[in-house]
């Protein structure tokens, strides 16, 4: 794939959203296969080719010129989709500043958008094979009750021993990412402050 900008939560968020990513159905849908690969829980802003001339210094420098201190991230729906990065994921709201930091970051690097579905946030890797087999729609139903309407957007019931809601997070930082290779092998190679 080459190199991302990953808008992520913060350490604490993450923990309770592996919670969720890690669930999986019962009784057990798939053998084991390339499906549900573990990574952490992300929002892209940008992915660039393996062989990308542009630079760590100026994917830094394009992320040190936004003039936002921290994101509002809320949940709209739990979405199953049809690709492997986008099995079953988190559709974000697409918010002004949101629109802004992705249009700010493609100008300054010098390269089209294509970032499909922005924003969303995946709960799930899986394959195209096993999607075929139900697998994608088993994660759904597997963490369904763990959904609930709020507003104009969803919670996710992220608690492994109380209930605890989480319908959004303040991201307050970019990861600079390789994602070359098996996703459990992806290397974050900066954090950067917004």
């Amino acid at each position: 794939m080459g190199i991302t900008l990953w808008i992520v939560p913060s350490s604490t968020c993450a923990a309770k959203l592996k919670h969720i990513m890690g669930v999986r159905p019962v009784p057990p849908t798939t053998t084991p296969s390339s499906s549900y690969p573990r990574f952490d829980p992300h929002i892209t802003l940008l992915s660039l080719p393996a062989d990308s001339p542009i630079s760590i210094s100026i994917l830094r420098d394009a992320i040190s010129s936004i003039q936002l201190s921290a994101l509002d991230i809320k949940f709209k729906s739990i979405d199953i989709g049809t690709h492997f990065f986008r099995s079953v994921y988190i559709a974000v709201q697409l918010t002004p500043a949101l629109t802004e930091i992705h249009t700010h970051v493609h100008e300054k690097v010098g390269v089209e958008p294509r970032t499909p579905k922005y924003p969303h946030l995946s709960l799930c890797y899986i394959t195209d094979e096993d999607a075929q087999q139900g697998e994608r729609e088993a994660f759904y139903q597997a963490i369904e009750d763990k959904i609930r309407k709020d507003g104009d957007g969803v919670s996710l019931d992220c608690g492994e021993l109380a209930e605890e809601w989480i319908g959004g997070f303040v991201a307050s930082e970019i990861w600079i990412t390789e994602c070359n290779g098996p996703i459990e092998d992806w290397n974050i190679l900066d954090k950067v402050p917004l």
